[in-house]
């Protein structure tokens, strides 16, 4: 089995890997965990997380426009909404994505508001039913 190469730098390195199978270096791989708190958006579920704004929907190559959303996640058991979140989306199949540089925003103010440093601009009640009380 062949042992990876040592690296010049992060791009050397990426280079590398789309270029080679890592099965081939597995005996070589240090074992690593981490904790990963991922926030789902309930109102964009498919949303993709991209690292520049593409010319192109990158699934279908169609056109993209520019759309603000509002971003819903669950965070310590209750709601909680961000507004004016500027998204893409994809004009013929519906395609939506969001650039990382947002995404490290929304992380940074949920980061805030769980540590209570941060006061929001609004509140609002949200009803809550029992399926049961549809019968």
């Amino acid at each position: 089995m062949p042992k990876a190469p040592d690296f010049k730098n992060l791009e050397e390195e990426v280079e590398f890997w789309e270029s080679h199978d890592s099965a081939e270096y597995w005996k070589d791989m240090e074992k690593v965990e981490f904790d990963v708190n991922l926030h789902q958006n309930l109102l964009h579920p498919k949303l993709i997380f991209l690292a520049e704004k593409p010319a192109h929907c990158p699934r279908c190559q169609s056109e993209l426009e520019d759309k603000i959303i509002q971003y819903v996640t669950l965070q310590n058991g209750h709601l909680v909404v961000i507004r004016d979140v500027p998204a893409l989306r994809c004009q013929v199949n519906g395609h939506e994505y969001m650039l990382e540089k947002i995404l490290d925003q929304i992380e940074q103010l949920l980061k805030l508001e769980k540590t209570q440093k941060l006061q929001p601009s609004e509140t609002m009640n949200v009803p809550v039913f029992k399926l049961e009380m549809a019968v």
